[in-house]
């Protein structure tokens, strides 16, 4: 199942992609620590529009 994740950060700037759900799991741990000062957020809102996060192959277990 594909997921949404959303990298926050301070100064404004929304990113937002399509990611596995295993994937988004990694990811969202590994963003948390290195950018401690953005909010990572990982739901079900995808949609067909959404991007497949870059390299994504890299955050499969």
């Amino acid at each position: 199942m594909d997921r949404r994740i959303r990298v926050e950060y301070a100064g404004g700037a929304n990113l937002d992609y399509r990611i596995s759900d295993t994937a988004a799991v990694e990811l969202e741990r590994k963003l948390r620590d290195w950018l401690p000062d953005a909010e990572v957020t990982v739901d079900d809102q995808v949609t067909d529009e959404l991007p497949v996060i870059p390299c994504a192959g890299l955050w499969e277990p």
